[in-house]
């Protein structure tokens, strides 16, 4: 791809060191949903590769052959540090002269101009450091030759497959029941991170399917890695990236409804997206939360008065609640229950408000089990195992899923409506969270706390405000928008944004469907996830973003305006 920022005279380093270039990005593909040691090790990899690609080591050393050893040596090194001088000062000239690369650097050297308005620069130097890929990529990148395409596909297979493969450790674990959350299920990395790299599989496959000219069998086995990939995207709960990939689906089949010219092919379609997208994502959730909450009516008159042991049962509709379309409290006999819980665990629950209490109940309800001895016998040693750590519903380790998570929700909304107390749910720390934030960016809403203080700043918040989440539980933002706001101000989010689409639009780059899927994917992911705030995140971000936009080759229709 030649544009007018990249016609610059690149440094030359031939067969080989195109070789060890493209080894670099595909060992970044490899470990970035594997491992974060193997990332550290494979950018330095990458810029000790930046500075020594285009050396003639041996023109250095006909040069000096005819000196004496000691001379000649120290004459070799000289000569090197004086080439590698060179190749650096090229290629960072190079990087200057390419404008889209200095803009989306700025979104680093912001984070260097926050400096000014830290007090903590422990934390500050700490952030900077995770955050160095952002300034790594779109240096290298942009100073080293594009790939062609074959090597380009090379890394995104290699991505893609390192993907699969941790989803295949992931299904292990599920299929054995050997975990006590899903998050368990991403063996390497975080499951949020884990869940992007398997929603941008998921598109650069359908990519592949329809671009390339495969074979039927190839084409059945695309299709089956992407219906694996969706379904790992369910059994991690992330409704992030079930969110994504949906709201992807019908961008992409309106861009496609619209280019038709056959009016009625039109109207048809756009009616059948509408019809299946109510059912998707309204009728689907109402559903869920309407059985949730609405379970059968019960007729006292009918119900039985005393377990097989002879022990009265307590009928509580309201003191316990509705979980999952029953009530908790029905058949309840508390004593004869706990009796028998404890002649089977080691973890002995004495009276209502002992720990585990609430869970017992609660698994024996989700397993449609009444509350006394029988139901306690009819547990098996796994589900007394999930009891004891905690586990509240048998679902949440044998049905695993979109109604499962919207359940959870439920629950915690339940506990959140009542007290006021988030902790342990997801999605109600991150309400408290973005009060936190927004309360913190009124303090300082146009060049906010800097970039090492906005721990602190939190931290302050949660103690002044008396929060009720508890010290493991004290997170920040949750939301990368706000997490620059509060560091960095409004100015800082505009220079952000800026930074981040500006490269879109640039030598128009939304023609460019891989780069279009990606950046769509990173930008709603920041509204519920501080992307750029972990290694993994910012590594995904970064490096991607910088392949996209000056390693890819652009096919002929992408030249010619139409984004396929």
């Amino acid at each position: 791809m030649l544009t007018a920022d990249n016609l610059i005279m690149k440094v030359e380093y031939g067969k080989t060191g195109t070789y060890f270039y493209l080894v670099g990005l595909i060992l970044i593909g490899i470990f970035l949903p594997t491992s974060k040691f193997g990332l550290s090790v494979s950018q330095f990899y990458l810029l000790a590769l930046w500075m020594l690609l285009g050396l003639d080591m041996r023109a250095i050393n006909k040069m000096f052959k005819e000196k004496p050893f000691v001379n000649r040596i120290l004459s070799r090194i000289v000569v090197s540090f004086k080439g590698i001088w060179q190749n650096v000062k090229t290629r960072f000239g190079d990087f200057m002269n390419n404008k889209v690369a200095v803009v989306i650097v700025s979104m680093y050297i912001i984070h260097f101009v926050g400096l000014i308005f830290t007090s903590d620069f422990q934390y500050a130097f700490k952030d900077l450091r995770i955050k160095l890929p952002l300034l790594v990529f779109p240096l290298i990148l942009s100073s080293m030759k594009p790939l062609n395409r074959k090597q380009f596909d090379t890394v995104l297979w290699f991505f893609i497959s390192s993907v699969f493969f941790v989803t295949v450790l992931g299904a292990i674990k599920y299929f054995h029941r050997d975990f006590v959350d899903v998050r368990e299920l991403s063996v390497f990395v975080s499951h949020i991170r884990l869940s992007l790299c398997i929603v941008f599989s998921f598109f650069i496959i359908g990519y592949y399917f329809f671009k390339k000219k495969y074979t039927m069998h190839i084409r059945i086995i695309i299709i089956l890695l992407m219906l694996w990939f969706l379904w790992q995207l369910v059994i991690l709960e992330s409704f992030i990236g079930i969110l994504i990939v949906a709201a992807l689906c019908i961008l992409l089949t309106l861009y496609f409804i619209f280019k038709s010219d056959d009016k009625i092919v039109k109207i048809v379609s756009i009616i059948v997206v509408v019809v299946v997208l109510s059912a998707l994502l309204l009728y689907y959730p109402y559903k869920v939360v309407h059985d949730y909450n609405n379970p059968d009516k019960v007729i006292v008159e009918q119900l039985d008065t005393h377990t097989k042991l002879g022990n009265p049962y307590v009928f509580d509709t309201i003191r316990y609640g509705v979980e999952d379309g029953r009530y908790v409290g029905l058949y309840l006999s508390k004593q004869e229950m706990l009796d028998a819980w404890n002649e089977r665990s080691d973890k002995k629950i004495n009276r209502e408000f002992d720990d585990g209490y609430g869970s017992l109940i609660r698994y024996l309800t989700s397993k449609d089990l009444r509350k006394d001895a029988e139901g306690v016998s009819q547990l098996t040693d796994d589900d007394i195992r999930n009891i004891e750590n905690g586990i509240s519903n048998y679902n949440y380790i044998d049905n695993p899923g979109v109604k499962t998570r919207i359940m959870k929700i439920l629950v915690a909304y339940g506990n959140y409506k009542k007290s006021g107390d988030a902790n342990g749910s997801s999605v109600f720390q991150r309400v408290e969270y973005i009060k936190a934030s927004l309360n913190i960016i009124k303090e300082a809403p146009i060049v906010g706390v800097g970039t090492g203080d906005i721990a602190d700043a939190f931290a302050e918040y949660y103690e002044e405000t008396n929060s009720k989440l508890l010290p493991e539980y004290r997170f920040r933002c949750h939301n990368q928008y706000l997490a620059i706001t509060v560091a960095f101000g409004v100015v800082g989010l505009l220079c952000f944004l800026f930074s981040m689409f500006y490269p879109f639009f640039s030598n128009k780059k939304y023609r460019n469907y891989l780069y279009f899927i990606f950046l769509f994917i990173m930008m709603l992911s920041m509204f519920t996830e501080d992307t750029l705030e972990t290694q993994i995140g910012v590594t995904l971000y970064a490096f991607f973003n910088s392949l996209l936009v000056f390693a890819m080759p652009l096919d002929e229709d992408e030249k010619s305006g139409e984004c396929k």
